[in-house]
């Protein structure tokens, strides 16, 4: 299978700025991991650094206005290589091999810069291109599907990480006796330019006054100082600087704050490198920032209604001088950047070319493990973080499911039972389900109840301390809370529960045959249902592995039809019933439920606290007679 990479490593040509830095640290990880293998890098005019464990192509230097030529080149490097995608550091892309895409921003969209100049009008045409995207932050991909107009567009969210550290006493004085930073001082981070909104800061520390003359002002953007604040920073020391890696780390671990009121980030990179440093962070409450910052920054509204934006700015500059202020945006500082490495992205933005790659690749055709029609290969998924794993959707029962489950053994451990968080509530809500559906149907308390894979035997316990003969039934574990009432079969229940079982079956053809030949007159169902099964769906579980078959509305359709059943949705469960009850529940006219079941279904739980607490703990006793006279006699 075909699955090189190329990348085209045009933005080194540009500048060596935090987009420079994010590939580096991609392509370093990538070595790391054993990724490198699929990539092929593109070095225009040798100004890409060499990672060692990369592979590079030589090409010749990006030029605007020569569109043809520059994809050709970078198609005939894709058809040498034998490319199946390709992705560009910065706005670029091929003839024909499918692009990928890594947003960083859509500042000139958003902010209504002009987007006939030739670099703009160069990302139109990547964005348009494009059929995978990535973004660096939620913002931005909102941001790109506004752009696209495609509200539904899926985006993988790979955050950038930082390396940088807190750097020591000595270092920071040694920074600071090289720079002839002799006061307390402000720090500003890269560009100036409008939307950094650095007139916010200027604007308010003129404020200050003579106590201006105490400060001093460092500006890591590099050029000529802007004559507008150099009068507002009045008798502060202003230093301008363009500072390499180490004296950044040291120029954050020194200041009294970063001060970045942004209008707007694709990120927001030196919010998150400041608090790696422990500098607390002044910064604004727009775009992609807070999902960087966290609770740590002191945060400027900008909103309209909002107070004066300036004298919010100069209170920070005041507060963040507290000791116990400062100690407090520092810890929380910390925190927050527990949620950033280079590592995490570098693993996002695996997964996610590999998914491309993957979906590019012509399938291996899978029988459906339901009806044994064709499928459609879907996507491709990584399951408990080592297998990688295609869905495929049938094309005639529209059920979706895994490549054969080979993982299964590494999936049904004690460990993974801490994904399963709603398991009390789920239990809860399918005991008023069935309790209800119980009475509706006229089944009575005589009616026998199997719940299928009934695991810990929670609902067990519920239901028959409500005085519902329901027993367990589990190939795989004991139900602990309803021990003495195991069923070793499914055979002669009136009534087979499966909640959060279905999307577990290996088999599902064999286990659908055996539940519905034992002929029971409801088959309740609860599990999750999606007419197309998209990567994203929180339903799949990637983490545990466990769920690998999913029921959509055509498969139920599919089902029905094939066991002769009538299926009716009760509060989010499928009620597989036989034709006789559907008759009882079901309004002929309009096929849905009679006028008369509808209260019982808006007091689920009601029912099902009156039924626990009408006769407090009559049931649980019986039980424990019964069970005592079964362990007598043995």
């Amino acid at each position: 299978m075909n699955n090189k990479i190329v990348i085209d490593g045009i933005f080194y040509q540009i500048g060596r700025s935090g987009i420079a830095r994010v590939w580096t640290k991609l392509l370093e990880n990538w070595v790391q991991s054993g990724f490198a293998s699929q990539v092929v890098v593109v070095d225009r005019q040798q100004s890409c650094p060499r990672v060692p464990g990369i592979t590079y192509r030589d090409a010749k230097a990006f030029m605007h206005g020569n569109d043809k030529a520059e994809r050709q080149q970078l198609q005939d490097i894709c058809d040498d290589v034998g490319a199946a995608l390709f992705i560009s550091t910065y706005y670029t892309f091929a003839l024909t091999t499918p692009s990928a895409m890594l947003v960083y921003d859509m500042i000139p969209e958003v902010m209504g810069w002009n987007l006939n100049e030739p670099m703009w009008q160069q990302k139109q045409r990547a964005m348009k291109m494009a059929k995978y995207f990535a973004a660096i932050s939620e913002n931005s991909a909102q941001d790109l599907r506004k752009h696209l107009g495609q509200t539904d567009l899926p985006v993988c969210i790979a955050y950038t990480g930082t390396d940088f550290q807190v750097a020591s006493s000595e270092k920071v004085e040694d920074f600071k006796h090289r720079h002839h930073i002799e006061r307390p001082y402000f720090l500003i981070s890269g560009s100036r330019a409008d939307y950094k909104n650095v007139k916010l800061f200027f604007e308010a520390f003129e404020t200050l006054g003579d106590a201006r003359a105490q400060y001093a002002i460092v500006c890591t953007g590099g050029g000529a100082i802007e004559p507008e604040f150099q009068a507002q920073a009045g008798p502060a020391h202003l230093q301008v600087a363009i500072l390499s890696d180490q004296d950044m780390q040291c120029a954050y671990t020194g200041a009294l704050a970063l001060v970045y009121p942004s209008l707007y980030e694709g990120f927001g990179l030196p919010v998150l490198e400041a608090m790696a440093c422990h500098c607390p962070v002044i910064t604004s409450r727009a775009s992609s920032i807070p999902e960087v910052g966290g609770t740590s920054p002191l945060y400027i509204e900008l909103e309209p209604g909002s107070p004066d934006a300036a004298q919010q700015m100069r209170e920070h500059l005041m507060s963040v001088q507290n000791t116990a202020v400062r100690q407090a945006m520092v810890l929380e500082g910390q925190e927050q950047c527990k949620k950033f490495s280079w590592a995490k992205m570098a693993t996002v933005m695996q997964d996610f070319l590999e998914t491309a790659v993957k979906q590019e690749q012509p399938s291996q055709q899978v029988p459906c493990r339901l009806c044994g029609s064709e499928t459609t290969y879907r996507f491709h998924k990584k399951l408990l973080n080592c297998h990688d794993v295609g869905y495929h959707q049938c094309n005639h029962c529209g059920a979706t499911q895994t490549d054969a489950p080979h993982w299964l053994a590494e999936a049904y451990v004690d460990q993974n039972e801490q994904f399963d968080t709603g398991q009390v509530t789920r239990s809860l809500i399918n005991a008023a389900v069935l309790n209800c559906l119980l009475k509706a149907c006229d089944l009575g308390p005589q009616a026998k109840v199997v719940d299928y894979g009934c695991g810990s035997g929670l609902l067990v316990r519920t239901l028959r301390d409500t005085g519902v003969d329901i027993w367990g039934y589990d190939r795989y574990s004991k139900p602990r809370l309803a021990l003495g009432f195991q069923a070793v079969s499914i055979q002669g229940f009136d009534v087979i529960n499966l909640c959060e079982v279905v999307e577990h079956f290996d088999n599902p053809r064999q286990a659908f045959d055996e539940i519905f030949a034992s002929q029971p007159k409801l088959v309740l169902i609860q599990t999750g249902i999606s007419q197309q099964v998209q990567p994203d769906w929180e339903y799949l579980v990637p983490e545990h592995g466990q769920h690998i078959f999913f029921l959509s509305p055509k498969t139920l359709a599919w089902m029905c039809q094939t066991y002769d059943r009538a299926c009716i949705n009760v509060a989010g469960f499928q009620a597989f019933v036989t034709h006789d009850l559907a008759t009882r529940l079901l309004d002929p006219a309009t096929g849905k439920l009679r006028p008369e079941h509808h209260p019982w279904i808006q007091n689920l739980l009601p029912n099902l606290w009156s039924g626990l607490f009408s006769r407090p703990y009559f049931h649980a006793s019986e039980d424990h007679k019964r069970l005592k006279q079964s362990v007598e006699t043995v």
